[in-house]
């Protein structure tokens, strides 16, 4: 009635108590609703307490919380679940009430005395230690005495439906009420040793949820019980350990040293969650601060008797050291007067390579007053700013030079100078990899220019080679890398121009013709039959009908297309020598059209960091079972994270393609996610160690299907398989390949 909108009168609330204590469970269930629905619609309503001889009323929200906490002790394991449940929907109860369900003692000041008229003729309460009156005495009324322990019972249910519910509610509440944090601590952090992995991973997660709101303090006991939690098999647990660390401050600087030893200890036995404790380490260093100061010398072992000893950057042990300090830094600026001169340089390099973890080094420097020479990655931001702008203004004008070297290359094939072409693009290609380092917001332009000069150097090549014996051997090649390349930089860069995207296209027209001719030529006498041949241009026809779709017909640009697909729709009527002959004028005549690189470019990339290479120990797997493994990577300047795969290359160089789910995919800022994906594996059974290559891709529709992927994965084409049907797509990859041992192992 009440959904349907029907007012419910408060009256009905005795009614609804009532049926909380009905033999069948259906109908205590229903009563559990009805006395929701009637505390939120009149949660200030005063009743008048049961007890003749007390005049105190009790509001109606908190009378229904405390009948409802009586059915956590239900007979029945499904109420008890509903219980615990809903008890996280009362966030408005008083905190008196709400304290009380996280301990079993009835607290002083929710109980009632009676007048002293009562106590004539009878005994009279007897007075407690803590001066509290005894709560076994009959003359006392025990206001919300239901509410006693109530989440302490739901912990310790047998049933982990109900321990799990009753942490959900204890997160939730504690999302509302901060005062309620303090118990809730004690409550959880207990939790820790259930036996059911569900519940010790909820628990875990809620309480890293509660740190969220407010820093949670950690008394020796309690971080004893959370680090032994970083020993637990199953990864999920361990990364949820590493969240609830970053939110936690210990309260005694003795137990520091106990949490680095476990986080060491972790790395040790789990190498796979280094990158995930080094982000843990980043927010312990900026909450102990004060606890670190005196124990950098250990962790750095340095001895004012002797000259300090330059470690090596890629002991992991070190570079855990060298991350704590660093942001303990942020919060205690003297320890940078304790530290080695070489350490600036190692914050650098952990910067660029783990760029999350370690602070702003400009900023921190700035606040410390501490004014380096050397490198510019190492300076501060108080470096002289007329020297950064003199910087900026070469850059620009480097840039500038090395554009118009990209002119100079069309002119010199335009006069056939192939070798001097080869030279500019060698030169050019040096000059954009040192602008992407000077200039960051340059490096998606750097990188563009550097593909294209790489399809450029093809076109040389093809030229070159066209009338030479080797053409049939080098052609297909040449097409493959030519047409690969093409779709890389069409998917993979955002903020392309038009102008950009049909100077690629081009590309693949050459491409195309390229290949076709370099496949006629390898072909076989008995194998050039007419209808092969068709077949071959009817596929090249489809494609320069896609490509001229897609120019302006008014455009120049577009009379070479148009030319070409004339020729080809000639051929494909009757094919014949003269009539495809005449298509090798294209390659003859091809130059490439320019690209524009004046609006903002950024490149899709991507970073795995999770696996990481474990060649010097195999990870070990059953080869009658799928194998589960969890990827991690840093997704850069994707548009749709839908496109976004991950993939498997088998020794035998066939592949497999895994579409990660939508909810795997964590925005972290426009266009960039991170991504954490469980795939299962089904490997062909091995008989020794073998490697594979996990990459991330970014798929997209090619112009032919099937044809195109073909020639893209020239001369290792093989099979692919996919996790869903997406067989019209390509790949292209966006990362470096992880190379990951697997050791295969029988039941």
């Amino acid at each position: 009635m009440h959904l349907r909108g029907s007012p419910l009168d408060s009256s009905l609330y005795p009614l609804a108590v009532k049926s909380l204590h009905d033999d069948f469970e259906e109908v205590r269930m229903g009563g559990l609703r009805l006395v929701w629905t009637l505390s939120s619609l009149y949660p200030d309503h005063k009743m008048k307490l049961a007890h003749e001889e007390i005049q105190d009323t009790v509001r109606l929200i908190d009378d229904a919380f405390v009948k409802l906490c009586d059915l956590v002790n239900d007979s029945s394991v499904v109420v008890r679940t509903k219980a615990c449940v809903m008890m996280a929907s009362y966030q408005h109860v008083e905190f008196n009430v709400m304290s009380q369900t996280f301990s079993k003692r009835i607290m002083s000041n929710l109980r009632r005395r009676l007048g002293f008229s009562t106590y004539r003729g009878q005994k009279r309460p007897t007075v407690v230690t803590d001066g509290n009156f005894d709560a076994a005495s009959s003359e006392f009324r025990l206001l919300d005495s239901g509410a006693c322990g109530a989440f302490v019972h739901g912990l310790e249910d047998e049933f982990q439906e109900v321990r799990s519910a009753a942490i959900d509610s204890i997160c939730e509440l504690c999302m509302y009420n901060d005062k309620l944090i303090r118990s809730a601590v004690d409550c959880l952090v207990d939790m820790f040793n259930d036996e059911i992995d569900r519940v010790r991973i909820n628990a875990i997660q809620s309480l890293r949820k509660i740190g969220t709101r407010e820093t949670l303090s950690f008394n020796a006991e309690q971080l004893e019980i959370a680090v032994g939690a970083l020993e637990d098999n199953d990864p999920t647990a361990r990364e949820a350990t590493h969240e609830l660390i970053r939110v936690i401050r210990i309260d005694k600087e003795s137990s520091m040293q106990t949490l680095l030893d476990a986080l060491m200890a972790n790395m040790k036995r789990f190498p796979e969650d280094q990158l995930s404790i080094f982000r843990c380490l980043r927010d312990v260093g900026k909450r102990h601060g004060d606890y670190l100061g005196s124990m950098v010398p250990s962790l750095l072992n340095l001895d004012r008797r002797y000259l300090p000893r330059e470690p090596t950057v890629e002991d992991s042990l070190y570079a855990s050291n060298v991350i704590l300090i660093a942001n303990a830094c942020t919060t205690n600026m003297s320890i940078s007067e304790m530290l080695p001169k070489y350490i600036y340089r190692h914050f650098a390099y952990y910067q660029s390579k783990y760029p999350d973890c370690i602070p702003d080094l400009r900023k921190m420097y700035k606040s410390a007053n501490i004014v380096l020479q050397g490198d510019i990655d190492c300076l501060p931001t108080n470096f002289a700013v007329t020297a950064h702008n003199l910087v900026t203004d070469d850059v620009e004008k480097y840039m500038a030079v090395t554009l118009d070297m990209l002119k100079t290359i069309g002119l010199q094939l335009e006069r056939k100078d192939y070798t001097g072409a080869l030279l500019t693009v060698e030169a050019a290609d040096r000059n954009f990899e040192y602008i992407a380092t000077l200039k960051p917001s340059l490096a998606g332009k750097s990188k563009l220019a550097i593909l294209y000069l790489q399809c450029c150097e093809l076109v040389i090549r093809i030229k070159q080679s066209h009338s030479s014996p080797t053409y049939a051997a080098t052609a297909q090649m040449a097409a493959a890398s030519l047409l690969r390349l093409s779709y890389t930089i069409e998917h993979t860069f955002l903020g392309l121009s038009k102008e950009t995207r049909h100077s690629i296209m081009y590309f693949r027209a050459l491409a195309n013709i390229t290949w076709m001719f370099g496949m006629l030529k390898q072909m076989p006498i008995s194998n050039k039959t007419p209808f092969t041949i068709k077949n071959m241009l009817v596929a090249s026809l489809q494609r320069m009908t896609l490509i001229e779709k897609k120019f302006n017909k008014d455009d120049n640009k577009c009379s070479g297309i148009s030319t070409l697909r004339s020729d080809l729709a000639e051929a494909t009527i009757s094919p014949s020598t003269a009539k495809v002959s005449a298509l090798q004028s294209f390659v003859n005549t091809f130059l490439p059209l320019p690209v524009f690189l004046s609006n903002p470019i950024r490149h899709t990339s991507a970073v795995i960091t999770h696996p990481i290479s474990n060649i010097d120990k195999p990870h070990r797997f059953v080869y009658q079972f799928p194998t589960e493994l969890r990827v991690e990577a840093d997704i850069l300047n994707v548009a749709d994270p839908n496109d976004i795969a991950i993939e498997i290359m088998y020794p035998d160089k066939t592949s497999s393609v895994f579409w990660p789910t939508a909810d795997e995919f964590k925005p972290v800022t426009p266009y960039c996610y991170k991504l954490n994906a469980s795939i299962v594996v089904k490997f062909a059974m091995w008989t020794e160690t073998a490697v594979v290559e996990i990459s991330v891709v970014r798929s997209f529709e090619p112009d032919l299907p099937g044809l195109d992927e073909y020639i893209m994965k020239y001369p290792n084409a093989k099979p692919r398989k996919t996790s869903n049907n997406f067989n019209t797509t390509a790949t292209t990859s966006i990362s470096e390949p992880i190379k990951y041992s697997l050791h295969p192992t029988k039941l």
